[in-house]
């Protein structure tokens, strides 16, 4: 395969190119590029124009031919300048005037730059720019399609919370880890935290069972043995506690609003920080018990703390 050789052109002090062989030949017919100006391929050594083999030929084009002694020397002339008019691409009648030009003049002149040919340095150039474009359009569009899934799910998450929440929602309570609230009534049972609201508890076995924060409000324990267990926290307003053993049981912030506690026993009860508002006592025995404020209640305390 016949390798193609690039040239440089020198005119005094200016250099330019690399142009091929076949654009400095045809600006020598068109008078571009003149015969006295020096041309290189690797810009060390230089020789003239009128003086390389590949541009000698392109030379003779532009002189005067030179006809038979009886041939018409216009005919001649014609030609040649026909020749010319092939080789200059921008010769056209419907076009504007154009100033003369030169390889030196290239790069200054916009429409003239297409006539180079891109160098190396260039080419890579054009090539990284288009790559930078390329990577700067890829992260815009991935920004904008986050941005995009983003700005639904948030509209989702806004119409769920307005539009999909239950009008009456459910409250379901917490019974804690261990707690058995479907077991019956017994000894020992974990009732924490469990809904015995209004149930019948009449006479039940719950000692020592732990009922901390359970809520038996209205809930009828009376003659119930609740003796030792933890009712910490529990809900107990408006229950029935009537003869019911509380020996020793934890009611410490017990709620013991309207509670029926007639003939309650309440003794070594612990009693700090319960609500008794509108509770009845009547009978109730608190021997040694706590009372709400901190308080031990002596011996033979029946209906009130002493």
């Amino acid at each position: 395969m016949k390798t193609q050789n690039l040239w440089f052109l020198r005119r005094g002090e200016q250099v330019s190119g690399p142009f091929p062989a076949k654009l400095i030949s045809r600006d020598l017919m068109l008078g571009r590029v003149q015969a006295s100006d020096e041309a290189s391929v690797d810009q060390v050594f230089w020789s003239p124009v009128g003086e390389v083999p590949d541009f000698k030929a392109r030379i003779k084009v532009k002189q005067r031919v030179v006809g038979p002694a009886d041939s018409p020397m216009d005919w001649y002339e014609e030609r040649r300048q026909a020749a010319l008019r092939w080789a200059d691409e921008r010769h056209s009648r419907d076009r504007r005037d154009v100033r003369e030009t030169n390889p030196f003049m290239m790069n200054k002149r916009r429409a003239d730059r297409r006539l180079l040919t891109e160098s190396a340095e260039w080419a890579a150039l054009r090539l990284r720019h288009a790559e930078w474009e390329a990577e700067l359009k890829h992260r815009r569009d991935r920004f904008f399609g986050v941005a995009m899934v983003l700005l639904v799910l948030l509209a989702l998450a806004v119409f769920a919370v307005f539009n999909l929440a239950p009008v009456n929602p459910v409250k379901v309570g917490f019974h804690g880890p261990y707690a058995a609230c479907s077991e019956p009534a017994s000894s020992q049972v974990n009732w924490a935290r469990c809904d015995k609201n209004g149930a019948w508890l009449k006479g039940v076995d719950l000692t020592s069972a732990l009922l901390r924060e359970a809520r038996f409000n209205a809930a009828n324990l009376s003659h119930s043995n609740l003796s030792y267990a933890n009712l910490t926290g529990a809900d107990l307003s408006f229950a029935n506690l009537q003869q019911t053993k509380l020996v020793g049981a934890n009611l410490t912030s017990a709620n013991l609003t309207y509670a029926e506690l007639r003939d309650a026993d309440l003794r070594y009860a612990d009693l700090r920080g319960a609500k008794l508002d509108a509770a009845t006592l009547i009978g109730a025995r608190l021997d040694d018990a706590t009372w709400v404020d901190g308080r031990h209640c002596v011996a033979i305390s029946v209906g009130e703390c002493k």
